[in-house]
């Protein structure tokens, strides 16, 4: 029997229909069958099915392909989860949730909480763990395509950690349990802005710093025996030893990855923020010369440690610039063994540089057991530095001694001040010894923030990482001049 084309339309579209729904429904469908009922023609016909049925083959967009593959890459970036994937739930393009507990994020003085996966969950640091983890079940929801479970387990993680007292690491333990993720950061005490340990708080006198998680975290292959070999270092950061005595400061280590400071691309930062309070830079000198700095200028390390700073700052200069060779050469002049040469260099697109390393691509995420134990060991200098009288109760004794003016993005760097005791107070940072440290870190937090604007830009114009590096060298040698 023939058909009239529009007898055949509402068939077609009820095939339409039933089409969309196929490819949006939750579970994927490769394959759909319809049958199509032919609408009655006459009055006297009753309906009846078409011979047949028609077949649609439905092939899944690259999107879905791709937030698999993602999701399976982010994930086993992250720490490790007890919990099956089906209880906790699909988390989509992200890695699963998980938040950690420390001083020194985004160069903070107090302790705070901030995501271990920045990738995932491009957030800064914050005191309340609640605007973490509000904005961490809203990822999921806006930008990871998590499913139904996975939300539920978040809003159920966000309420057990509100359960724990404010502010304590116990809020991170509590929050990383719901995923099946064990962490201790209860055992770390709190901080407050002006550095001073609250007591009571923690099951130690040990305070973390952020370098503990993020140095480990740059080589998640190699993450548990460098760092255990950094906490035996800084145990015996005190004594004296073929290195030297650095004084009230920790044994020189740099750790080499993606996402420092919200960075696309891989960089160089020291691994103990509490003894050198530093943020992060694609130049290792950079970094090399400030922790040198700080020995002369706030460790009170003898010239033994100042000279092997020196050795270890040559090394890193004789390997390839940009990789993690340079930070292996430097921490090996300390006696201490790392593999970031395995790391893969990433520029500031996110993209791997071909042959920069056989090895995997490190990131700023999920701390190991061993991290933790670094944590605890690398910071038992902070009590003694904290002793001192917070500069923030020193009266200021001039302006602005920061000269340098550009300001890319609109990022100024921050003010420098020279206090009443001496010492030379960033606004916003810890005090310096020499005004030369301090000039040098206005410089340092100035480039972070030009990066971070950077980054979110998509490093557009002329506002790209690689600008603010270069104003960054330019900010240096006007201090060095």
């Amino acid at each position: 029997m023939a058909f009239s084309r529009l007898s055949l339309l509402p068939a077609a579209l009820h095939l339409l229909l039933c089409a969309q729904y196929a490819h949006s429904a939750a579970i994927p469908r490769q394959v759909a069958d319809f049958t199509v009922v032919r609408p009655r023609d006459d009055a006297s016909s009753a309906s009846a099915e078409c011979a047949g049925t028609i077949t649609i083959t439905i092939t899944p967009s690259a999107t879905i392909a791709a937030s698999a593959t993602a999701a399976a890459s982010t994930t086993a970036a992250a720490a490790s989860s007890t919990a099956a994937a089906s209880s906790i739930g699909n988390f989509g393009s992200c890695s699963i949730p998980q938040i950690e507990f420390g001083v020194g994020f985004d160069n903070r003085k107090e302790t705070s909480f901030q995501p271990v996966d920045k990738t995932s969950y491009n957030h800064g640091s914050a005191q309340n763990i609640d605007i973490i983890t509000q904005f961490m079940c809203d990822a999921l929801v806006n930008t990871c395509g998590a499913d139904q479970t996975a939300k539920n387990t978040c809003a159920t993680a966000k309420a057990a950690a509100d359960t724990v007292t404010a502010k304590t690491g116990g809020q991170a333990d509590a929050f990383n349990a719901v995923f099946g993720i064990t962490t201790d950061f209860a055992a770390i005490a709190e901080v407050d802005d002006q550095g001073n340990v609250v007591s009571g708080t923690g099951s130690s006198s040990a305070v973390a710093s952020a370098a503990a998680s993020s140095s480990a975290a740059s080589a998640v292959a190699t993450a548990a025996s460098s760092s255990a070999t950094a906490a035996s270092a800084a145990a015996s950061s005190s004594s004296s030893s073929g290195a030297g005595n650095f004084g009230s400061c920790s044994v020189p280590q740099i750790a080499f990855g993606a996402g420092f400071d919200g960075r696309k691309e891989t960089s160089f930062e020291p691994a103990d923020k509490t003894s050198f309070n530093h943020g992060s830079a694609q130049n290792i000198d950079i970094i090399s010369q400030f922790i040198c700095g700080q020995l002369s200028s706030a460790c009170g390390a003898d010239q033994t440690a100042q000279t092997t700073c020196a050795t270890a700052s040559a090394a890193a200069d004789a390997q390839p610039a940009g990789t993690g060779a340079q930070a292996d050469a430097f921490n090996a002049a300390f006696g201490i063994t790392t593999d970031f040469a395995a790391v893969a260099e990433v520029d500031d697109q996110g993209n791997v540089v071909a042959g920069s390393t056989s090895g995997a691509v490190a990131s700023a995420a999920a701390p190991s057991p061993a991290t933790s134990a670094a944590a605890a060991a690398t910071s038992s200098a902070v009590a003694a530095t904290s002793a001192a009288a917070p500069a923030a109760t020193l009266a200021a004794t001039g302006g602005n001694l920061q000269t340098f003016t550009d300001a890319l993005g609109g990022v100024n760097p921050p003010a420098v001040t020279a206090l009443s005791n001496g010492q030379f107070q960033v606004d916003g940072n810890s005090a310096f010894n020499s005004l030369q440290s301090a000039l040098q870190r206005s410089c340092d937090v100035q480039n972070n923030q030009c990066a971070d604007a950077a980054n979110a830009s998509g490093n557009k114009g002329g506002l790209t990482v690689a600008a603010c590096n270069a104003q960054q060298s330019q900010c240096n040698a006007q201090v060095q001049a």
